[in-house]
């Protein structure tokens, strides 16, 4: 049998470690990264918690994004309905608008202002005509009265076919 060697004389005749700078720097470091260790650790749960969260929030995200896609496309569609029915309502506002004004314009003829006042010149001329051969008619055929008539009745519609004329073309400069 072996014997066993007893190490406690020589345990009580070495030195006990006196304190100094060195070692007390040094067990200051052991307890500061001790308490690193442990801070780690903690921020090492902290971070897996959240990555699983995260991994969590997107598989979430991704089943329901389906969902608020048909949401948002829907709406959008009632929207345009909306807004075509209102562009599709005033478009037919105004051609039942256009139609009212073209079956008036129906019922009228257009021409120019100048043709409508030489219209009413030569009607003046003709009737002054008509007054001054019933005048002539009363005295002799052949007499001064019936060509100075027919000098005036011709007169006035060449003036007024020339004052309707000049006169818009003067105002227009």
């Amino acid at each position: 049998m072996k014997k066993k060697f007893d190490f406690s004389a020589e345990m009580n005749e070495a030195e006990p470690i006196k304190s100094n700078p060195k070692n007390e720097y040094l067990e200051g470091e052991n307890r500061l990264l001790a308490l690193n260790i442990k801070e780690l650790a903690s921020l090492n749960d902290n971070v897996h918690e959240m990555s699983v969260n995260l991994v969590n929030s997107l598989k979430f995200l991704q089943e329901y994004r389906l969902t608020i896609a048909k949401d948002t496309q829907e709406q959008a569609e009632k929207f345009g309905q909306t807004v075509l029915a209102k562009f599709l309502q005033q478009i037919q506002d105004k051609c039942n608008e256009t139609e009212q004004k073209i079956r008036k314009a129906n019922r009228y003829i257009s021409m120019p202002y100048t043709a409508f006042y030489i219209l009413i010149i030569i009607l003046v001329a003709l009737s002054s005509f008509f007054v001054s051969i019933i005048v002539a008619n009363t005295e002799i055929l052949h007499s001064r009265l019936i060509w100075k008539a027919v000098a005036y009745c011709t007169l006035i519609p060449v003036i007024g076919i020339a004052m309707a004329i000049a006169v818009p073309k003067i105002l227009d400069k």
